[in-house]
This record gives C-alpha cells, structure tokens and sequence, in this order.
C-alpha cells in the first residue's frame, strides 16, 4: 500500500509538469500563423515596452501571446486588449513613440475578435481534459465517511485548510497538494473514526452487519463485509489484492486472540488510509487521445459534483449493470439527485466559493464596538440565507436571475429584525416575500455586503470589484504598485465622507481608470453599511451620496437601480454561471477548448428561461464531463 501511495503522489507532481512541458513544445514548434504574422509585430511595435519581457506595467503582459494558440488560450484577456484598443484606452500617447494608425487599431481587434469567433463555434480539435488526480477536499472527506458508516461528527476539520484553484474552487486537483502533516491527520482521522463506531452500538451494528455463524470461518463473513465497504470506498470493482490485504489485516487479529467484531478495527482503519479512498483516480487508455470515462467513474464524478460525496448504493448498482451510458436513466438519476436532501452542498460549496458568502464563517471580521449587532448567531442566520436561497433556486427550478433580483428570501426573527422585516418570530429560517425591492438578490444579502466590506467601513470598490469578477466574469486589473492605501475607517475627525476621501485617491493618474469602472458600481450599494443593514446617514452623520455614473453616462443611485441594469444586460452573468458550474465540475481549470460548451450552455439556458436545472443536467451530459483526454 505505501508504495502504491507513493506511486500515486509522484503521478500527480509529475502531471503538473508533464504538461506545460508539452504546451511549450507543440506552441514552440508550430508553424507560423495569421495571429502571429499579423498581430504579434504590432503588440511588439506599440505594446510591448510596457508591457513587455522586461515591463509589465499594471502586472499586465504581452509578450506571452506569440501564436493562434496562445491567442486561444488567453482569450479572456485578449478580449479586455480589443475594448481598449478599439477604444483608444490603449497605448496611451505618452507612453509610447508612435501611436497605432486605425488600419493597425482595426487589424488587431479584427484578429483578436476572429480569435473569439473560432472559440465560440468550436472551430479546432475539441478536447475534454484532464483533471489532475485529486484527493478528498476536507468537506468530501466528512461527507464520505459520514455516508459511508454514518458517523456524527467532521473528522477532517482538523486537516489543513485547502486551497482554491483553476476559478476559485478547492475540488481542484492542481490545488490539492498532499502535505507531510496531512498523513498524520489522515491516520488520527481514521483511528477516530473506527474508535467511533465501536463505541455507537448502533453504528457497530450497521458497518459490522455479518458475523460468523456456529463454527464458521470468521473470513468467510469478513470478506463479506470487507467487500461490501471496500467497494463503496474505493468507488470502484474490487481486485483480489484489494480484498487479500484488508482480510490478512482482520486474519492478523483472529491469529492474536480479537474477537470477530474487534478484528475489523485495522482493516477499517487501513481502508481509510488507502489511496484509493483519499483519491479519486480514473483509468488512462494507452493509445487513445481521448475517450469515454467507465461506469463506475461517471457515478463518481456526478455524485462529487452534485452531493460532494460518494456515490450511493443506487448509483453504483447502476454503474454496475453498465446503465449510466443510457441518457433517459442519466437524466432520472441528475434529478433524483438535485431533490435528495445532499445536493444542498451545491448551494454551501459551489455557490459559497462563487459568491464569496463562504467567506462570512471565518473571514468576514466586523468590529463589534462599531456594530454591537453583529453577533456569531447573526453570523450564521447571514450564511444560512444564501445557502437556502440558492438551495431553493436549485430545488424549485428557478431562473438564475433571481440571484440577481428576487421578491423572496431566507430569514429567521434575528435576520429579519436586521433588515427590518416584521412580524418574523423563531429562530428556524423560513422564505419571506419581500416589498422592499432593494433587498432581493444576493446584492441585497447580509452575507455578501459584510464580506465585502472592511472592519469598520463599506468598501465600495470590494463590493464593485465582486460585481465585476464573481458575478460578471470581468475582472479588473490589480491595483499598480504606488497605489496607496485607503482609510480603514470612514469616521474621520475632518468630517470628510469615504465617498470624498475616494475621490481625492482616484486623482492620482495611474488610479483613476479602473476606479472609472469598479467604484460606481459599489457606490450604488452604499445604501448598505458594513454589515449589511440599510442607512440613509455614514458614520459622520453626512447624507449617503449613492449617485454612480457607469461609462456611457449610465446614472442609477440605488440597488434596486442597479440590480434592473444588471438584469438587462445579462449575458455576462449567465456565461459566468455557466463557467463557473463547469469549472466546479470538472475540479479542473477550465481551458480554451471549454469555450465551445460554455456558449452551448449559456445557448441552453436562454433557450429555457435561465431555469437552472437544465443547465446541471447539460454539464452532466457534456463531452468534458463524460470523458478524459490523454493530454491536457
């Protein structure tokens, strides 16, 4: 076993250099193309002295993007380029010696927008990926092994906290690094685990289900048993050498005097420290460039995807029989899964990390002499709002708009209290219909307006910079070196509001263009204060100034304003859903060739009123979902 752990570890370092080291080749030896024949001699003209090999001003880079295929790969980027060279944002005169003429301006965006043309229509070899092996992040560990023996406690909150990757999720295998520390916990989790079922008779009784009969053979009903556990832990056929170890384990303790129940605890204990149970491993085909993952693999990806844990039995009696590949029985088992009472960890886990409401548990930080309000119950009712409020979107089949403005939402009598609803008693969480229109949404919720705050303020250019990246996909570009810092406080002894303090920071040239784009779309939330409550006067007593003006001379000054702009133009969110619920999927980062199913996608949820449901099952049922390639 350790050597197959070994074993397993080395594949996953070697993966992640296996693989640029074949994107430098295949780029470094393809031939020469329109992208680069056409564009890259102008970038290199107008563009590459700022942002170049030796100055990459704003952190921003040219020089990378040599060929069609590099061009593909940083598509997203190269599209913000176009805008701003079509524009006339960039170069700016006094950086450069000779401004582009509108015949090279027209050139550049043309090539760039061919580039998008090519990605939207699929128009090169498609490729389904290749997810990194991935171990058990720390939530599909407790949800496993809670499946698995029906334990009541989380065992691996006591592993290190996992990192985000590929579109901020942590089911990314490239993020989910195996530290030293890691084992230990992994051998400590296991011996609580097992001490925890021996000492719940119940539990015994369940995970020990078959004991030898008057004068049987122990390892005849062991192997039973072992074989029933086993199966489901590895998520997968058994070999023979699977089950020969786990019952020369439970022979080891028969031959020293165990009883037939005690003899179970090592081999328990060994099923949880096995590779195949902390990682989810698919078969490669040698030979093939890509193909079709087995029945036991997809039951693995879709119930990781939809319940963050193990298949169950139904599941696995399907990918036994070899039905899974038939789409009507796929399409049954999506929606079984989406009303079993565990797809709600789509809500904690998917939409937690997206939104950036998971951050509320841990990170959010309020100072509570400035808001005495905030309380840890508080606390968790703001969480358990957005949970349920996208547990019910998904549950009841709801268009993904309403994320962005609904007339519904999830409160308890403390929550309500907060935001000054009436008439709520009890702490039980209960959906409301809501008459104050600046609430609904997740841009009305106390979760997402703490967390984007700071201690003692709003924060208007976090809250814009969450509209632009987590809802809209269009990040901003980081803030330059000599940015400066801005108060962390709004209450000031010169009586200056926040708004006025920004205003003097935006002055400074190398500010003032991405404060343009991100600062008025926080200004319309600044009608929420820090902790998500609703005010008409800042901490100095001055008149809230929401007023924004968005390029195009786009005025709007309140939420509900906002939100109505944000719904009319909602391509970008609903290609930013789709993309991250992909990426989530897969537990991989998405890549150039995942372009195609993302328009697909997006085509799909237009065509069924933005209902979120069909787009599950379309993920689901998607070439990328349902296959492997040999190659990144």
């Amino acid at each position: 076993m350790t050597y197959v752990f070994c074993y397993m570890i080395s594949e996953l370092r070697f993966s992640r250099w296996i693989t640029p080291l074949a994107l430098f080749f295949s780029v470094g030896t393809a031939a020469a193309d329109a992208f680069a024949e056409k564009v890259v001699p102008l970038l290199n003209q107008h563009c590459y002295r700022c942002h170049g090999e030796k100055r990459q001003k704003g952190g921003i880079e040219l020089h990378q993007v040599k060929s069609q295929e590099d061009a593909y790969r940083y598509h997203r980027f190269l599209k913000n380029v176009a805008q701003q060279i079509k524009t006339g944002e960039m170069p700016p005169e006094d950086d450069v010696d000779e401004l582009p003429t509108s015949a090279e301006r027209a050139l550049m965006v043309a090539e760039i927008e061919k580039v998008m043309a090519h990605l939207k229509k699929g128009d090169f070899p498609r490729n389904p990926g290749r997810p990194t092996i991935r171990r058990l992040n720390r939530n599909e560990y407790n949800n496993t092994v809670r499946d698995m023996f029906g334990i009541g406690f989380l065992p691996a909150n006591e592993f290190p906290a996992d990192g985000a990757g590929g579109e901020g999720f942590d089911n990314v295998g490239d993020a989910l690094f195996v530290p030293p520390v890691l084992m230990e916990k992994y051998l400590s989790a296991a011996k609580k685990i097992v001490d925890s079922i021996y000492a719940t008779p119940v539990l015994k009784k369940r995970v020990i289900f078959r004991l030898p009969k008057d004068k049987e053979d122990p390892l005849v009903a062991a192997k039973i048993v072992l074989t029933s556990h086993a199966s489901l832990a590895f998520r997968r056929r058994l070999t023979e050498t699977d089950i020969e170890h786990l019952l020369g384990l439970y022979a080891l303790g028969i031959k020293r005097g165990d009883s037939a129940e005690e003899a179970y605890r090592a081999p328990l204990r060994a099923l949880l420290i096995h590779p195949a149970f902390l990682f989810r491993t698919e078969n490669d085909e040698p030979g093939k460039k890509d193909w079709q993952l087995d029945s036991f693999e997809l039951a693995t990806r879709l119930s990781y995807f939809l319940w963050a844990s193990m298949p169950d039995r139904q599941l696995f009696q399907l990918a036994s029989q070899g039905k899974l590949s038939d789409p009507a029985i796929l399409d049954a088992q999506v929606l079984r899964m989406l009303n079993d009472k565990r797809s709600d960890t789509l809500a904690r886990h998917f939409a937690g990390q997206w939104l950036g409401f998971e951050e509320l548990r841990e990170v959010a930080n309020p100072d509570i002499k400035r808001f005495p309000t905030f309380t840890e119950s508080l606390r968790v009712s703001m969480y358990r709002e957005s949970v349920e409020f996208f547990d019910y979107v998904q549950k009841n089949n709801r268009p993904i708009t309403d994320l962005i403005d609904s007339d519904y939402t999830f409160v308890n009598e403390e929550l309500a209290r907060h935001y000054g609803i009436p008439g709520i008693v009890g702490s039980q969480m209960r959906i409301v219909k809501l008459t104050d229109k600046q609430r609904g949404g997740v841009i009305g919720h106390a979760s997402i307006l703490t967390a984007t705050s700071l201690p003692l303020r709003t924060s208007p250019v976090k809250r814009g910079k969450w509209i632009l990246d987590t809802l809209l996909g269009t990040p901003p570009p980081p803030p330059p070196p000599d940015a400066g810092e801005l108060p962390a406080d709004d209450k000031t002894p010169d009586g200056l509001s926040f708004r006025q303090q920004l205003e003097l920071h935006r002055q400074k040239p190398n500010c003032a263009g991405c404060h343009e784009k991100i600062d008025p779309l926080g200004f319309g939330l600044e009608n929420f204060d820090a902790i998500g409550r609703w005010r008409t006067t800042d901490a100095n007593g001055q008149k809230v100034d929401s007023e924004a003006t968005l390029p195009g001379d786009i005025v709007f000054s309140t939420p509900a304003e906002l939100k109505k702009l944000l719904k009319e133009g909602n391509e970008l969110f609903c290609k930013n859903f789709c993309r991250k619920l992909l990426a989530y999927a897969l537990g991989r980062p998405l890549e150039y060739y995942d372009e195609p199913v993302i328009e697909d996608l997006y085509q799909l949820l237009v065509k069924n009123q933005f209902q979120i449901r069909p787009v599950i099952v379309a993920v689901v049922k998607s070439h990328p979902f349902q296959s492997r390639s040999a190659e990144r």
